[in-house]
């Protein structure tokens, strides 16, 4: 039936009404935008739930089920976001999410299978449903939080003196970062107590565990930075933009080590766009930083 490629068509049907609605009729394209990301959402649920009545088991053991999984979870954040806001941030960020995890996803439905045998070391099904959901929650909630941060640095190049909605933009930014840190620290802690139930250690060191450590100390450290001041709102937006590469390297990018007990997430073939995907944000996190560093400089200077 094709569910995922019936979700992506209405995830880009969604985005392209949102940016007609900025042109004419805001308010009716922008609710039937909310209407196409709500069906894309609809069939997205569908087809992961089709996937766990099949299987029996939750569909978050290999990177392919993460992918589609994490989507979901990015999917739900935006449309609750836009529930509250009403504005279209949550449809622009929901839309960018669906499309471009789908599109990732496919990359690996084409490798073959995408219904295969657990591993045995995974063969939990109550493990599978509170540690690996519950870190792979945290990824799609952190990959969330850092799309906020490009909305909040885009808003402020865009009209930086529309500082009562910039100041909304931060508090959600805020609140999905520490929603984010709460999932990756007790996935992490949970991954630990099932780590000792199955290999007799709690921690090992091992690069998958190392990766889900660094998200927790990167947000903390972000979190930490922004309530004592040692950063502002931007430099706190560009911190969690950064933090979208953290949670790739630990979440595709530590498979590539070739070393370690989660030998189940190996993947080849990855290195180029994962290097693209690092440069990208780094020069569009970077770039977008110093522009809104500039333009509330220039708005001060205005003032004065």
């Amino acid at each position: 039936v094709n569910l995922f490629i019936k979700s992506i068509s209405l995830y880009i049907c969604a985005f392209f009404l949102l940016v007609v609605s900025w042109m004419t009729k805001p308010i009716l394209l922008r609710k039937i935008a909310f209407i196409a990301l709500l069906m894309g959402f609809g069939f997205h649920f569908y087809g992961i739930l089709l996937r766990i009545i099949i299987m029996q088991r939750p569909p978050i053991s290999t990177l392919y089920e993460s992918i589609i999984f994490v989507n979901l979870i990015g999917v739900i954040c935006a449309c609750f976001l836009e529930w509250s806001r009403k504005d279209g941030m949550g449809i622009f960020i929901g839309t960018i999410c669906g499309t471009v995890l789908h599109f990732v996803g496919f990359g690996y439905a084409n490798d073959g299978d995408t219904l295969g045998m657990l591993v045995a070391v995974l063969n939990s099904n109550f493990w599978l449903a509170t540690h690996v959901t519950t870190i792979t929650i945290g990824y799609g909630t952190s990959l969330f939080a850092g799309l906020i941060g490009h909305v909040y640095l885009l808003q402020i190049i865009r009209d930086p003196s529309n500082t009562q909605y910039i100041r909304t933009i931060n508090a959600n930014m805020f609140g999905a970062t520490i929603f984010a840190l709460f999932f990756t620290l007790f996935g992490t802690i949970l991954g630990g107590i099932w780590a000792d139930q199955s290999w007799g250690r709690f921690w090992g060191w091992d690069p998958k565990e190392n990766g889900a450590l660094l998200i927790v100390m990167w947000q903390i450290m972000m979190l930490h930075m922004r309530i004592t001041g040692y950063v502002k709102p931007i430099g706190f937006a560009l911190g969690m933009i950064l933090n979208n590469i953290v949670v790739i390297l630990a979440w595709f990018g530590v498979n590539l080590l070739g070393v370690g007990l989660h030998s189940y997430g190996f993947a080849t073939g990855i290195v180029r766009n994962i290097a693209i995907f690092i440069c990208l944000e780094l020069f569009i996190g970077f770039g977008m930083y110093f522009w809104a560093t500039s333009k509330k400089k220039n708005k001060k200077l205005k003032n004065y």
